[in-house]
């Protein structure tokens, strides 16, 4: 024989308000545990933005206490004007230019180059 059981609800007074009870504390302990992930995730995140201030601090201090570059940008600039010195510097006397002033055109001839100034 099969034995079936009743889960519309239409039971005592008493299931019905054990269940109503049962899901009532099921609902805050679910809103609970929500807030409380949600809680636990929000410091994580703020943990990890302070970590990375503390961070960017630290090393904008070293640069500015060592007169180093910080970032990107201001270590290409000052690798571009060392690079710049040493050029000036391989030909004392000269300012990078040529002799006769800059040179604006150079185009192949049958003879060879020619260089208008």
């Amino acid at each position: 024989m099969t034995q079936t059981f009743n889960i519309s609800g239409n039971g005592s007074f008493i299931s019905n308000l054990m269940r109503g009870l049962f899901m009532g504390a099921a609902t805050i302990g679910g809103l609970f545990l929500f807030a409380a992930s949600a809680a636990f995730a929000f410091f994580v995140v703020a943990g990890l933005v302070v970590l990375g201030l503390i961070i960017f601090a630290f090393f904008w201090t070293r640069a500015k206490l060592f007169g180093r570059p910080f970032g990107p940008k201001a270590q290409f600039e000052a690798a571009r004007k060392e690079m710049e010195a040493q050029m000036r510097s391989a030909r004392p006397g000269s300012s990078g230019l040529d002799d006769n002033g800059p040179i604006i055109d150079a185009h192949r001839t049958p003879d060879g180059w020619s260089v208008d100034n």
